[in-house]
C-alpha cells in the first residue's frame, strides 16, 4: 500500500520544526505597546512679558523732561499688549498676573507723562530765566569799547533816558491790580480780569468743588511777529499764600479749563478761562503769569469780587 503523507510540521503529535533564526519578530500580543501621542507644549504668553517691559519703560521715561511723549507712547502700547495678554491668559495661557500687572504699569505710565509734560515746562521755564538773566548781565555791553556803556562816555547832564528802578515797575516787582494790562517791551500785553465766584457745571465738579474763583486770561500779540503760547496758566494763591488747586470740570457743555495756546498773529487776542479751589472765607488771592515762555512773570493781587 502507498506510504501516508507526512504531517505537517505543526499538526498535532507532530513535533515542530526548528524556528528559523533570521525571522523578523512579529508584534502581536504580546508586543510592547505603542508609545501614546506626544503632549503637546505648555502654551506661551510672550504678551505679558512685553506688557510689563513696555509699561515699565514707559514710567520711568514719563518723568524724564523733554522725553514724557515718549514715555505716553509706550504707555498707550503698553495698555493695548496688556489686555491682549489678560485676553489670552482667560483663554488657557500662563503669566496672567504678569499680564495685569504690566497693564497696571501701562496706565500709570500715562498718568506720569501728563506729570512729565509740567515737568518739562517747568524745566523751560527755570533754563529762560536763567537765559534771560544773562542777557540782562550783558544788554550793556559795547564790544568795540570793550566795556559797559556806563564806563565810557556819561550821559550828559539831564538827557539820560529815562528807565524806571526796579521798584517803579507794577506788574514784575509789585502786583498789578485784577484787571489791568501789562504789557512786555517786545509789545506783547497780558491780563487777568476780576476773579468771581465760580459755579460747577459737571456732576462730578458739583460734587467736588466747594467754593472757587474763575478768571479769564487774556494774551493780546502787539509785536510785529507771530507770538507763540505753550503754556499759560496762573499759579494762584489765597490770601494766606496758600497754593490754590485748579479746578476740572467738562461738564454742561462748557470745558474748564480752557487753556491759551498756540501761535497769536499780530495784533490778534486770544482768551482763555481757568478755575481754582480756595479755602471758604477768602476775602482776596493773588496770581502770576507769564504770556511767553521767555517772558517775565506778571503779579496780580485784589479782592474776589
Amino acid at each position: 500500500a502507498p506510504a501516508a503523507p507526512a504531517a505537517p510540521f505543526g499538526a498535532p503529535g507532530v513535533p515542530a520544526g526548528p524556528a528559523d533564526p533570521w525571522a523578523q519578530p512579529v508584534p502581536g500580543y504580546a508586543a510592547a505597546p505603542y508609545g501614546g501621542y506626544p503632549q503637546a507644549g505648555e502654551t506661551t504668553n510672550g504678551l505679558a512679558v512685553a506688557t510689563l517691559i513696555v509699561g515699565g519703560f514707559g514710567v520711568v521715561l514719563a518723568f524724564v523732561p523733554f522725553l514724557f511723549w515718549l514715555g505716553g507712547i509706550l504707555a498707550v502700547t503698553g495698555v493695548g499688549l496688556g489686555i491682549g495678554a489678560i485676553v489670552r491668559a482667560n483663554k488657557g495661557a500662563p503669566n496672567k498676573s504678569m499680564a495685569v500687572i504690566g497693564t497696571v504699569l501701562a496706565g500709570a505710565g500715562i498718568l506720569a507723562s501728563v506729570g512729565g509734560f509740567f515737568l518739562t515746562v517747568s524745566v523751560m521755564e527755570r533754563t529762560t530765566d536763567r537765559i534771560e538773566a544773562g542777557i540782562d548781565d550783558f544788554a550793556d555791553y559795547d564790544p568795540e569799547l570793550d566795556g559797559p556803556y556806563p564806563s565810557s562816555e556819561p550821559w550828559p547832564s539831564g538827557s539820560a533816558p529815562a528807565s524806571p528802578s526796579p521798584s517803579q515797575v507794577p506788574g514784575l516787582t509789585s502786583a498789578l491790580p485784577f484787571g489791568e494790562t501789562y504789557t512786555y517791551p517786545n509789545g506783547v500785553k497780558v491780563s487777568l480780569s476780576k476773579p468771581t465766584k465760580y459755579e460747577p457745571k459737571g456732576i462730578i465738579a458739583r460734587e467736588q468743588v466747594k467754593n472757587a474763583v474763575q478768571i479769564t486770561i487774556t494774551i493780546t500779540n502787539g509785536s510785529t511777529a507771530p507770538h507763540e503760547v505753550i503754556y499759560a496758566v496762573p499759579n494762584v494763591r489765597d490770601d494766606k499764600g496758600m497754593t490754590a488747586e485748579m479746578v476740572f470740570d467738562t461738564g454742561g457743555g462748557s470745558t474748564v479749563p480752557k487753556m491759551v495756546k498756540g501761535s497769536i498773529l499780530p495784533g490778534e487776542s486770544a482768551s482763555g478761562v481757568v478755575a481754582f479751589e480756595i479755602p471758604e472765607g477768602t476775602g482776596s488771592i493773588t496770581a502770576d503769569i507769564a504770556a511767553g515762555t521767555l517772558l517775565d512773570d506778571v503779579k496780580y493781587a485784589g479782592p474776589i469780587g
